[in-house]
């Protein structure tokens, strides 16, 4: 089967199956895989002396150890697909998939010294050209053929659960796009009626001041006249107090007629003095109120708008990221798509060791 053809068919394998979230059984069981043992041409043990590709690779001859390798699995992998750059991660791959479990137990012991995965850091010089070669060392044939398929196995599924995140990001982004679309109206209407009650209230408090300088100065008003008001029900406390003595002089038996007359000519006064200052109260109290009422409106505006603008903002972030996802879906990249394994074979070879 020619590379083309390999990957058509992978292709639309791939995409009949963007609905699975969960894969119990391997995706890839190397059915189709095709496997080529050369005798003829053993190779060295070469592997990294650190797996987690976080420093520059120095390569070491035969690590050494309880197990050594047998054969050698070499598995291409074209170079669009992101393949692991880390012999680490090639063996989480390798855990990821079911096909683990049928290692013999000698090689699943030799996974764990992680001298196991050799991963090519340059596209292959030679033959076949653009392509990166993975090396999975075994202590048998048979493991070889094991290993292949269940690092492709692996990277299989981690293609599955990408596919199946951009499909829950897709449909969350969907959610709230129809829950966005829903507030919008509501909100609108809402904003339009606030706006409206707050260019009245403005109109007759600060019409000529801006919005910010409006509400500043409502601030300081409603500060000052909160302490106008509790002066003036000190004073308002005082002439009641003033009042009910008065009254008791008044009710006493036996006042002479000049203590009455003066009496009653204080109380008139005292009664004057609080009828002003229960004026100057409630002319306080309304002009507070106003300020109030305008203070409200100014935070409430301000509360509406930044929702409305938010929803919107929503509305388009949403239609965006769900027409990426959508996009992306139904153009796969190379990063959602098979690996593109060169002739769909992998390549066998002994082993020299010490």
């Amino acid at each position: 089967m020619r590379p083309v053809t390999i990957f058509i068919v992978l292709s639309v394998l791939f995409i009949a199956n963007l609905g699975a979230t969960a894969v119990p059984e391997p995706n890839y069981a190397g059915s189709e895989l095709k496997f080529k043992t050369i005798s003829d041409k053993p190779t060295e043990w070469k592997v990294p002396l650190d797996t987690t590709g976080r420093k520059p690779k120095l390569y070491v001859d035969d690590p050494g150890g309880p197990i050594k390798p047998t054969h050698v699995a070499r598995v291409s992998l074209h170079k669009d697909y992101p393949r692991s750059t880390s012999e680490h991660d090639t063996l989480d791959k390798i855990h990821d998939s079911p096909i683990f479990k049928k290692f013999s137990k000698s090689q699943q012991e030799f996974l764990r010294t992680e001298f196991a995965v050799r991963v090519d850091s340059d596209s292959n010089p030679e033959k076949p050209y653009h392509y990166y070669s993975t090396w999975l060392y075994t202590v048998s044939e048979e493991d070889a053929k094991l290993m292949a398929q269940a690092y492709l196995d692996g990277l299989n599924r981690f293609i599955d659960q990408r596919v199946a995140e951009y499909k829950h990001e897709l449909s969350k982004s969907q959610q709230r796009l129809d829950l966005a679309q829903k507030e919008l109206p509501e909100k609108e209407t809402k904003l339009k009626a606030c706006e409206e009650q707050y260019k009245a209230v403005k109109d007759n408090t600060h019409r000529f001041s801006s919005d910010n300088e409006a509400s500043e100065l409502a601030k300081k008003t409603i500060l000052e006249m909160d302490k106008t008001l509790d002066t003036l029900e000190i004073e308002l406390a005082g002439i009641r107090e003033k009042l009910n003595t008065i009254e008791k002089y008044r009710n006493k038996p036996n006042q002479r007629d000049a203590i009455l007359a003066r009496l009653d000519e204080m109380f008139v006064e005292q009664m004057i003095e609080l009828s002003g200052l229960e004026a100057r109260r409630q002319t306080t109290e309304r002009l507070l109120a106003i300020q109030q009422r305008f203070l409200s409106l100014f935070n409430e505006r301000k509360e509406q708008r930044s929702t409305v603008s938010r929803l919107k903002e929503n509305i388009d972030d949403s239609k965006s990221r769900i027409s990426y996802i959508n996009n992306l879906l139904s153009n796969p990249r190379p990063n959602i798509l098979p690996p593109k394994v060169y002739q769909n074979k992998v390549t066998i070879y002994p082993v020299l060791t010490e």
